[in-house]
């Protein structure tokens, strides 16, 4: 009976472990639009994804014990993957806006990025607010908040592309007056050695803000707790910080 009793209990702390172990290796699937830098992009040289985003993420995943797999998709994929289960979560300087609130959950924000102008050298002394927006081109990245917020502008026309570069690119060959872009990818962008040779310039005026977090799917609130629970520890403990700082310097993180 006793060396029933023994064996029972090793069976009995072997499944423990053995489920804590599967627990501790669970995938964590992040959705991201891996071509936004500063916030996720691809290093050519290693192969591998960096940026703000993922290395909060990457932390997130260290403190749960979850093997973190980056999706790499389309802005506008990324709410549809969060619905249909592709994906367990999503980080891509996403916006919590009601349009997308309707359709996932959103952590607390984990940062404000507010939206600013970006816009030729010679346009630039004509905007002074969103009213010299009216009744003019321009682009936008498809998806984006930005786009969001320039479609409720009256008379414009909107041309879309596949990422903020692409419409960085169209505005300095001058196929749009403006865009609307989240503030610190703009600054960014700008101090990077390919713009050097380009003609634009990011507006100081902060047009609306722009709270970024990390989405769930509807109604996932074991997960939304956990992402929450993190972010907040993190905060406490300077380590949300230390990567702020890596990625933007010195400046109290928002």
């Amino acid at each position: 009976m006793a060396i029933s009793k023994k064996i029972a209990a090793a069976a009995a702390a072997a499944t423990l472990v053995f489920s804590f172990a599967a627990e501790a290796a669970t995938t964590l699937r992040v959705g991201s639009m891996t071509i936004y830098p500063p916030f996720e992009f691809l290093d050519s040289s290693t192969g591998k994804y960096e940026g703000f985003d993922m290395d909060l993420v990457r932390e997130i995943g260290k403190r749960n014990g979850y093997d973190v797999k980056i999706v790499s998709m389309a802005l506008d994929g990324i709410v549809p993957a969060l619905m249909s289960g592709n994906v367990d979560c999503a980080i891509s300087a996403l916006t919590i806006t009601p349009e997308r609130s309707e359709k996932v959950d959103f952590t607390k924000p984990y940062m404000n990025a507010g939206l600013t102008v970006m816009t030729s050298k010679e346009n630039a002394p004509k905007i002074k607010s969103l009213k010299d927006l009216e009744n003019q081109t321009l682009c936008a990245e498809i998806g984006s908040s930005g786009a969001l917020v320039m479609k409720r502008i009256p008379g414009t026309v909107i041309r879309t592309f596949n990422s903020a570069a692409d419409a960085f690119l169209e505005l300095d060959k001058g196929g749009c007056f403006a865009m609307l872009n989240d503030g610190p990818v703009n600054k960014y962008f700008l101090r990077q050695k390919a713009s050097k040779s380009m003609n634009l310039v990011a507006l100081d005026f902060v047009v609306s803000d722009d709270f970024y977090g990390l989405a769930v799917q509807k109604g996932n609130k074991k997960l939304l707790n956990v992402l929450d629970q993190t972010l907040d520890a993190m905060r406490a403990d300077g380590t949300y910080q230390k990567i702020y700082d890596k990625w933007f310097g010195s400046a109290k993180a928002q």
